[in-house]
């Protein structure tokens, strides 16, 4: 299949436990000086989608909009097409590139923009975020998401400058450097999947399938030990708590979460999976205490198999975001999400508040079970261990609107 051609040019603060809500301050900014769910029905015009598609970035749209919570909004239909195409950026990761594969109505998944109740959210500047950032440097923390996020982000710099990576790797789930030079800022992910230490609970395991010895009290030496060099940290990471795994702290057994039989095998009780991702925040979170750049988190994004799992038949074959009063986060990820505010609310008050950034894209993301690859992230003959993918996002996609919170964030905080 050809390329597509490129067309023309958070912070809720969970209400799940406490009912408190963080509200960003929604900086005037000139970036330029710097379940059966209906979808949406797209409205034949809209002040606000004829602003955006003429290239308006404004800040708010009324007086009262002083205050923003860019985490609470709709998906609304925006003509100006996706900032880059797989034609434009070579840095697509081959799995999350659903242009090259032909995955069906991608033009319509690509014709929506995030739009917060009560203010506009302006579209991304490459140039302004580059000269935010000249002269240092970001680091993504997370599982296989985070690269997701950063490979967005370097697409969308793409349009300005396109970076050289820092001792190249042939591999995945690994830590990847890259560095622009012009500006001499440096992007590198770090590939920690629970964000504390783990390992196989046996040699030869199957990484995706078999039960991991979690240590929820002691950082990934994968990044914790390296973080400190950087100005700016995104930390993620849930999902890989719906996996089995084996939970220990304070250097004992606590139990197990996901594993069958665990009494039998381990002689533990179940842990619950929310418990684990609060336990590897809070642990990723102190080992963040002495670090002096801005700690921005990123709450859980939902996947959204449908009929099945990742590795039973679920798929996800929706073409359209579906409105925010007709889907809710799923009992896990609830939990999960719940729990990552939590001790982000937490760490923010033992710190200089100012230094933490939550980016809440959750409730966004439960909309936009369209923006997977699903099954088109390979060619159908070919065999690959994530067959039919509703956990990664489509680039360009939905994705790409993290990124115009980031910046917005990185300015306004």
């Amino acid at each position: 299949m050809k390329k597509v051609k490129p067309n023309n040019q958070i912070a809720r603060k969970a209400a799940c436990a406490s009912g408190l809500l963080l509200v960003v301050v929604f900086t005037a900014w000139n970036y330029s000086s710097l379940s059966t769910e209906r979808p949406v029905d797209a409205p034949a015009s809209s002040a606000a989608a004829t602003a955006r598609s003429s290239g308006a970035t404004s800040n708010a749209t009324s007086g009262d909009a002083a205050s923003c919570d860019v985490a609470r909004g709709e998906w609304v239909p925006d003509s100006a097409g996706p900032y880059y195409t797989n034609s434009t950026c070579a840095l697509i990761d081959g799995r999350q590139d659903c242009m090259k594969y032909g995955k069906p109505g991608i033009e319509s998944i690509l014709g929506w923009r995030w739009q917060p109740h009560g203010c506009d959210l302006p579209r991304f500047d490459a140039a302004a975020f580059l000269r935010l950032v000249r002269g240092k440097s970001m680091a993504f923390v997370g599982d296989s998401v985070a690269r997701n996020h950063m490979q967005s982000l370097m697409c969308l710099l793409a349009k300005v400058e396109y970076p050289r990576e820092v001792e190249p790797r042939d591999c995945v789930h690994c830590t990847r450097k890259y560095h622009y030079r012009d500006h001499d800022f440096t992007v590198c992910v770090f590939w920690t999947p629970f964000l504390v230490r783990w390992n196989l609970t046996r040699a030869g395991g199957q990484q995706f399938m078999d039960p991991h010895n979690v240590y929820l009290d002691e950082a990934d030496p994968e990044w914790s030990g390296d973080v400190a060099g950087y100005d700016y940290v995104v930390l993620n990471g849930a999902k890989w708590f719906t996996r089995p795994a084996v939970l220990y702290e304070g250097g004992r057994l606590l139990g197990c979460a996901n594993v069958d039989g665990c009494e039998a095998a381990h002689n533990a009780s179940d842990v619950a999976p929310d418990y684990a991702v609060r336990a590897s925040f809070r642990t990723a979170l102190r080992a963040l205490a002495g670090f002096r750049g801005r700690v921005v988190v990123r709450t859980v994004a939902p996947p959204h198999y449908e009929n099945g799992k990742w590795y039973d038949g679920g798929n996800c074959v929706r073409t359209r975001p579906v409105r925010s009063n007709e889907t809710s986060l799923p009992a896990t990820e609830a939990t999960f999400h719940a729990a990552q505010v939590e001790e982000f609310r937490a760490a923010a008050a033992a710190e200089s508040a100012a230094r933490f950034v939550l980016m809440d894209v959750s409730e966004m993301m439960q909309m936009r079970g369209d923006g997977h690859p699903g099954q088109y992230g390979h060619w159908p003959h070919e065999k690959v261990g994530f067959g039919i993918d509703c956990v990664h996002w489509c680039l360009p996609g939905p994705v790409d609107a993290w990124n115009e919170l980031l910046l917005h964030l990185l300015v306004s905080g």
